[in-house]
C-alpha cells in the first residue's frame, strides 16, 4: 500500500511521464488493474483505462459513481465524464506501465511487511540485540546501532567480522578512536545530524566498503545512528535506504523503552556518562580513551552534584539551554538528566574545594529552577564515581527528609547518617555506648539533665562558656554537672577517645530517635 501522491511521483521518475488533474493525492493504493466494462471497482485499486471506449459503458459509470470516494482512473485521454480522472501525458507503453505499478506495489508490500516484522519484536524480541540480528538477516548487511557518544549499543555478527571499527572492554563495545576521528575529519558526523532519513555515502578511509547511515532521533533529538556496511562497490539501493530508516525508527522507540531520560539534552557523553554513574567501567584506560573522543580532558579531581527536581518531566528544567548554561559555569563539566535528576559531573586537575565561589553558582541555578542540590564528597578515582553517586543521592533523599527547606546539601556534612542508614535500628542500637544508657536512666530516675548537659558540651566543641551560655547557667553549674557525670561514670572528660564515642553515641541515638 502507498499514497497516490508518491506512486506518481516514483512513476514520473522512471517512466518520464507527467500527470495534471490528480485528485484526493493522499489515498492509499492497494492494487493495481486495468479498467474494463465488467470491472467492479473499489476505492483502493488503481485503474488504467487501455482504450477510449471503456469509459463510456453506462453500466460502468453507474458502478463508478456508486463508491464513496472518486475511483482513482489514470488515462491519457480527456474526456467529460460525471467524476474525476487522473490525467497522464507521455504513456508510450500502457502495459509496461501496469508491470512498473504492479512491481512498486508489491515492493512497498515488501517493505511493509519488514517494517511490522520489525516492529513486532518491540514486543516479542529481546531488544536492541534482536532488531540488528533481524536487521542484518533481512538486509544481508552489517548492522550496529551507536548512541550519541559512540558507545555500539547492539552489533551484528557480520559487523563483527569486520577488521576496523569496533573497541570493545568489560564495559561493552564502542567505535575506535581512530572511526571516530574519520567520521568527523569527513564530516560523516555532520551529515547523520543533517539527514532526517538514511543516507549513502562512500569513504575514503574504507575503498573497500560502502556505508549506509540514519540518526536516531527521540523527541526531535539526535540520540544515536544506524550503521550498515556495503561491499566496496555497491550501491545502496532504495530497499537498503527504506528499511534502514524504519530500523531507525524502531531503535528510538526501543530506546525510549528503557531509558526514557537518556537523551532529553542530546548530549553526545550521557550515555557515557551514565555509564559511569552505573558503575560499567572498570578500566582506567577506556575511560580516558571515552573522554579524548568526546572531546573531552580527564581531570585528577571529581565532585557530582545532584540536583533533584519536583517538577514534572516536561519541565522547561530539562532544555538544552539551560543545561548548557550549568555547563559553562563548571569548564570541562558534563551533565546528564538521570533517574530525573540532572547530575553535573566537576572535573578538573586541581583538587575539587567546597567553597563558596564553588558553590554559588550552583545554588543560584538550582533556586531560579526550583531545585535541592547535594554535592557528594570531592574524590580522585573516577572508577568510583558509582559508589560516590550512589553515597550523593542516598545522602540527598535523607537530608531532604530531615531539612525540605534547605537547598544545597554536602555528602561530607551527612556522612554520619549516611553511614547510619546502611545498618539495621538493632545493629546501630548495639553501637551506643553503655554510659549513655546509664545516663539516661539516672536521669529519669533522679529528674537530672546529665544527657542534655552531655550533648551540649560535645556540639559546642568542647567549650565550657558557649555551653553554659546555651544551658542558661552559671559556669560553676556546669562544672558541678560535669564532675557529677565523670564521678557516676567513674570517667575523665577531657578523655578526647571517650568523648568521641560518646559523640558518635549520641548521633546514633538521635538518629534512631527520629
Amino acid at each position: 500500500m502507498i499514497r497516490l501522491n508518491d506512486l506518481l511521483g516514483k512513476i514520473r521518475e522512471t517512466e518520464n511521464i507527467s500527470f495534471s488533474s490528480v485528485h484526493t493525492p493522499d489515498r492509499m493504493v492497494n492494487r493495481v488493474e486495468f479498467l474494463t466494462t465488467d470491472t467492479v471497482p473499489d476505492t483502493e485499486t488503481l485503474y488504467l483505462v487501455n482504450g477510449r471506449n471503456t469509459l463510456k459503458n453506462h453500466h460502468l459509470q453507474e458502478r463508478i459513481l456508486e463508491l464513496a470516494e472518486p475511483a482513482l482512473i489514470l488515462t491519457d485521454k480527456t474526456q467529460e465524464l460525471p467524476f474525476p480522472l487522473i490525467l497522464a501525458q507521455g504513456i508510450t507503453d500502457i502495459k509496461q506501465l501496469f508491470s512498473d505499478i504492479l512491481q512498486r506495489l508489491r515492493f512497498e508490500e515488501q517493505i511493509q511487511f519488514e517494517t511490522n516484522e520489525l516492529y513486532h519484536l518491540l514486543y516479542v524480541g529481546k531488544g536492541l540485540s534482536d532488531i540488528v540480528l533481524y536487521a542484518q538477516n533481512l538486509l544481508g548487511r552489517a548492522v550496529s546501532v551507536l548512541d550519541a557518544g559512540y558507545t555500539m549499543l547492539a552489533v551484528s555478527p557480520m559487523m563483527r567480522e569486520l577488521p576496523f571499527g569496533v573497541e570493545s572492554s568489560d564495559a561493552g563495545d564502542f567505535l575506535s578512536e581512530q572511526e571516530v576521528e574519520s567520521l568527523r575529519r569527513l564530516q560523516i558526523e555532520q551529515q547523520i545530524y543533517q539527514h532526517t532519513q538514511a543516507f549513502f555515502i562512500r569513504t575514503e578511509d574504507h575503498p573497500d566498503t560502502n556505508w549506509i547511515f540514519c540518526a536516531i532521533r527521540i523527541q526531535h533529538v539526535m540520540s544515536g545512528y544506524v550503521a550498515v556496511c556495503l561491499p566496496g562497490k555497491a550501491d545502496a539501493t532504495e530497499h537498503e535506504l527504506r528499511l534502514t530508516s524504519v530500523i531507525s525508527d524502531i531503535c528510538a522507540v526501543e530506546m525510549q523503552k528503557h531509558d526514557f531520560f537518556a537523551h532529553q539534552t542530546g548530549l553526545q557523553y550521557e550515555t557515557f556518562l551514565t555509564d559511569l554513574l552505573e558503575g560499567r567501567f572498570t578500566n582506567l584506560s577506556m575511560i580516558e580513551s571515552r573522554f579524548k573522543v568526546l572531546n573531552r580532558h580527564l581531570g585528577k579531581f571529581f565532585c557530582l552534584a545532584i540536583l533533584y527536581c519536583s517538577e514534572p518531566h516536561n519541565s522547561e528544567l530539562f532544555n538544552e539551554r539551560q543545561m548548557a548554561s550549568l555547563r559553562n559555569t563548571y569548564p570541562g563539566s558534563m551533565s546528564v538528566v538521570y533517574k530525573n535528576n540532572i547530575v553535573l559531573l566537576m572535573n578538573q586537575d586541581t583538587p575539587v574545594l567546597l567553597r563558596p565561589d564553588l558553590i554559588r553558582p550552583l545554588a543560584q541555578f538550582a533556586l531560579q529552577n526550583h531545585l535541592k542540590v547535594c554535592l557528594s564528597q570531592p574524590f580522585a578515582d573516577i572508577l568510583k564515581i558509582s559508589i560516590f553517586y550512589e553515597q550523593a543521592q542516598h545522602t540527598l533523599e535523607l537530608s531532604d527528609l530531615n531539612s525540605p527547606d534547605q537547598l544545597i546539601y554536602f555528602s561530607t556534612e551527612a556522612l554520619p547518617f549516611y553511614l547510619f542508614s546502611k545498618c539495621s535500628y538493632e545493629e546501630l542500637e548495639t553501637g551506643i555506648h553503655h554510659h549513655i544508657f546509664q545516663l539516661r536512666d539516672y536521669d529519669r530516675e533522679y529528674h537530672t539533665e546529665f544527657i542534655t548537659t552531655l550533648r551540649a558540651f560535645l556540639t559546642h566543641n568542647r567549650n565550657v562558656t558557649q555551653t553554659a551560655e546555651y544551658l542558661h547557667v552559671h559556669r560553676s553549674t556546669l562544672f558541678y554537672r560535669m564532675k557529677k557525670i565523670e564521678e557516676l561514670l567513674e570517667v575523665d572528660l577531657s578523655d578526647s577517645h571517650l568523648l568521641f564515642l560518646y559523640e558518635l553515641s549520641l548521633q546514633i541515638w538521635g538518629y534512631l530517635s527520629r
